[in-house]
């Protein structure tokens, strides 16, 4: 039998009946159409026991009740978090392999390092959490609002010192939007954790923290702390009496979101299943115990959304690193 070779869309096809390598278009709808059929690996780009870990418990906790299929994690720690980003970027994109997405290494890493992913190497599956910063000062401090913090800040420029958890974190971008939007100088004192910071202020060693919101409550509820403003545009659901940047007129809004990302090119139903299966265990309310219980707000956007976040954070965050020389060399 005389065999004949040519190349078809899904691959190499052997003519004459012997063999077919490759899937078709319908084994490959159908494949899509039987997800998930296997075990899914969340990339966590950072070590065990970060923030991560426990935003992404919800994740791995409920998700597969919905979707069938297990949901196991694999630590990819180094570089930022840039090491499991790529790796995650550069996976099949089947559906199979996810990232554990944030702020810090979808957004703030490529805006402020070369690294060899961009946001527009994934695509959304949708949020389903947000923490948020707050500005907060010592209980003991002159300043009873952000007003009169302006005020002095602006009769004394450079005098007053800001902690945050690190250089180019997204409370130190927070500051440097705050800074510009009230026309302020203030020296950045990065600490390695929100707790460093916070000590830091507790200490009178700086004058502002600028702070997750989670582990500075304690000291605002103890009265070790006042907080004068938080970054969302809503204001906090345990703090009800602290105001936004925004109702005190400066054009400040910081949240540090969580939500999925799959590697381009995974396909329209895969992700459309991800998000029914985010949506389903929402409208149940299986996920929104966990995460208020950490302390970070439920947060469900459709892909859509997410990609708009992802886009418009980006614009933001590349400026605000141009202007301020944030940018790693």
């Amino acid at each position: 039998m005389a065999i004949t070779y040519r190349f078809g869309n899904s691959g190499w096809i052997i003519l004459g009946g012997l063999l077919i390598l490759g899937l078709s278009a319908a084994q490959v709808g159908a494949a899509e159409k039987d997800y998930p059929n296997k075990m899914i690996t969340l990339i966590n780009p950072y070590a065990p026991g970060g923030g991560i870990d426990f935003a992404y418990r919800a994740i791995v906790d409920i998700l597969p009740d919905y979707l069938g299929q297990k949901i196991v994690v694999s630590h990819k720690p180094g570089a930022v978090g840039s090491i499991g980003s790529a790796a995650a970027a550069k996976a099949k994109p089947d559906g199979y392999t996810l990232l554990a997405g944030s702020t810090s290494h979808v957004n703030l890493v490529p805006a402020t390092r070369k690294v060899p992913y961009t946001p527009s190497d994934f695509v959304s599956v949708g949020t389903f959490a947000k923490a948020i910063s707050v500005f907060s000062v010592k209980a003991d401090a002159p300043w009873k609002t952000l007003a009169e913090f302006v005020a002095d800040a602006k009769k004394n420029p450079g005098k007053y010192k800001f902690s945050t958890i690190g250089l180019m974190s997204a409370h130190h971008f927070c500051m440097e939007l705050f800074m510009r939007a009230a026309g302020i100088h203030m020296v950045h004192i990065p600490y390695n954790s929100d707790t460093l910071a916070i000590t830091a202020t507790l200490g009178g060693h700086t004058d502002v923290c600028q702070t997750t919101v989670q582990p500075t409550l304690p000291h605002l509820t103890s009265g070790a702390l006042r907080a004068l403003a938080v970054s969302d545009v809503t204001r906090y659901p345990f703090l009800p009496d602290v105001p936004t940047f925004k109702e005190l007129g400066y054009n400040v809004e910081m949240i540090i979101w969580f939500g999925m990302l799959a590697p381009k090119g995974t396909p329209k139903e895969v992700i459309n299943k991800l998000y029914a299966a985010q949506k389903k265990a929402f409208d149940d309310n299986k996920m929104q115990p966990l995460i208020e219980k950490i302390g970070m707000i439920p947060f469900l956007t459709n892909p859509e959304e997410m990609d708009r976040i992802v886009r418009e954070n980006q614009q933001l965050y590349t400026r605000i690193a141009k202007e301020a020389g944030l940018e790693v060399k």
